[in-house]
């Protein structure tokens, strides 16, 4: 009976995304933590069949964006921003991505993605993601996420952090990025 509940678990929920954030969150506790915001922090991972496409060799879209979720609870967790934000009351969530695809990542091929807070606005963190395959060092796609923080001011958190305190100028690909985010969001404005 125990295997109808389990079989129903997996078929409503995503247990495997679960079971992976409890891995992430162990592997985090056993890492180097207390690492600089500037920092990259690099995770590692592999192609497997639960993430290829309809095609049946490579890496779906959308699975380069799952990704990102643990590449960024590796960065909150060994950076210790996670823990300052929660502190002061604070909370994370995705604003924006954006990715561009390079080249495919095949079924079987291990990658690692370099992670980095590349500059902060009043409200938002960035992060550039970078897919390397392992056995050619070949960067696949390149994201950028943006990560809104909520619940309290981000310059609260950031001052905690000694290199928090001086803001990086900010990098044209964002810039230009930024400009098309607010040409959307006056266009759905004016949708209402």
């Amino acid at each position: 009976m125990w295997w109808i509940i389990l079989a129903v678990l997996f078929i409503v929920f995503d247990l495997n995304y679960f079971i992976r954030v409890i891995f992430t969150l162990i592997v985090i506790l056993c890492s180097k933590r207390g690492l600089k915001l500037s920092d990259t922090i690099t995770t590692y991972g592999i192609c497997t069949t639960q993430d290829i496409d309809m095609m049946l060799n490579h890496m779906n879209n959308a699975r380069f964006l799952r990704e990102l979720d643990f590449a960024r609870y590796h960065w909150y967790g060994r950076t210790g921003f996670w823990t300052k934000l929660r502190a002061l009351g604070g909370s994370a969530v995705q604003a924006s991505a954006m990715i561009r695809y390079r080249k495919l990542i095949s079924l079987g091929h291990p990658f690692r993605i370099e992670t980095n807070m590349v500059w902060w606005d009043e409200k938002c963190i960035f992060f550039e993601h970078k897919f390397i395959t392992l056995f050619d060092g070949f960067v696949r796609a390149v994201a950028t996420s943006r990560q809104a923080i909520t619940g309290v001011e981000l310059d609260a958190v950031l001052r905690q952090f000694e290199d928090g305190r001086t803001k990086p100028e900010q990098p044209e690909e964002i810039r230009h990025w930024m400009s098309a985010v607010e040409v959307s969001s006056r266009k759905l404005r004016k949708d209402r």
